[in-house]
């Protein structure tokens, strides 16, 4: 039996980064991978699914992950010739453009009864894996939370319906479901925000938040709406920063022992301010650094008091 409280499923991937100023090197990544590193460094037991292949780019992410303290656990059909690679281009305003060469077939997965467990991104989307994953996730301890990111990726060049029905899918077997606005265009372009937040929610979803970069977040429940501005910083790169996001706002809702309250759909507004802040706060740390570089616990300081928040009256929706 695990002795995690968290398990990620999903892809752990070198990231070729192509500076604005023609610089190449190569950073550990992968937006599950991510997320698991920032729970580690949070200081929860963090296990983490994944393929990695024998060289060189696998052996780096191995010590990564080691480094931050992840357990690593490699999917159980056979390993990739190669550790699956993205090319990431910044732009001049730090922003960060993808391309993906990904093998991802993790074989059947069989999960232990743990607080936590968390997926997302290509996982989700590339076959044979995101079938092994959601059927993983359907089958879940009632007892475990279940998140969900879908960081959608168009360049993959996946049809829009399927990987929209993917997502609602896996939506409806999530406790928590976070997605940018970019995913949120891509998905359900020229849809309101407060119509995609109704359609989580009526799947089940207890807690939906939308990460707006500059402009903070914005997150609900079936019965209230809230949205909190970002906290000033210089920005490095966008790499892993929504990935930060998520991290820290599973480690403020853990270490509130609120998982029971969430999988029960019972949020208390107030409380989930504070985790949001908490996030948004773990993603400014992130975005001031190159690379997916979540913080430690000393970093973040731990959860965080409420600034300048806007309520929106229980009964309304998302703008």
């Amino acid at each position: 039996m695990s002795t995690a409280a968290a398990v990620v499923i999903g892809e752990a991937l070198t990231d070729v980064v192509r500076e604005a100023n023609g610089t190449v090197h190569s950073r550990p990544g992968g937006s599950p991978a991510n997320v698991a590193v920032g729970l580690a460094r949070l200081g929860l037991p963090t296990e983490l699914l994944s393929c990695l292949g024998p060289d060189a780019n696998g052996d780096a992410l191995r010590e990564h992950l080691e480094a931050s303290g992840v357990t690593l656990r490699e999917g159980s059909a056979a390993a990739p010739a190669r550790t699956s690679t993205a090319e990431a281009r910044i732009g001049p305003d730090g922003a960060a453009t993808y391309r993906f060469d990904i093998d991802w077939n993790p074989g059947q997965i069989q999960l232990d009864p743990v607080r936590l467990v968390h997926t997302g991104s290509l996982a989700t989307a590339i076959e044979p894996g995101a079938a092994a994953v959601e059927s993983a996730l359907g089958a879940a301890h009632p007892g475990t939370l279940i998140s969900f990111d879908p960081n959608v990726r168009p360049s993959l060049g996946l049809p829009r319906d399927d990987v929209r029905g993917r997502v609602e899918r896996i939506a409806g077997l999530a406790h928590v479901v976070k997605m940018s606005d970019e995913d949120l265009e891509w998905l359900y372009p020229e849809q309101p925000v407060s119509d995609v937040a109704a359609r989580m929610h009526d799947a089940g979803v207890a807690l939906f938040l939308v990460t707006r970069g500059a402009r903070g977040c914005a997150f609900s429940t079936a019965r209230w709406t809230s949205e909190i501005p970002a906290l000033p910083v210089t920005v490095a790169d966008t790499i892993g920063a929504g990935d930060a996001f998520m991290s820290g706002l599973l480690y403020a809702i853990l270490t509130a022992d609120a998982d029971p309250a969430l999988r029960d759909g019972a949020v208390l507004q107030d409380i989930a301010e504070a985790w949001a802040a908490t996030a948004l706060r773990s993603a400014a740390i992130t975005v001031g650094r190159h690379g997916a570089q979540p913080p430690f616990l000393a970093d973040l300081g731990g959860v965080l008091p409420l600034r300048g928040r806007r309520s929106v009256v229980e009964g309304h929706h998302l703008p």
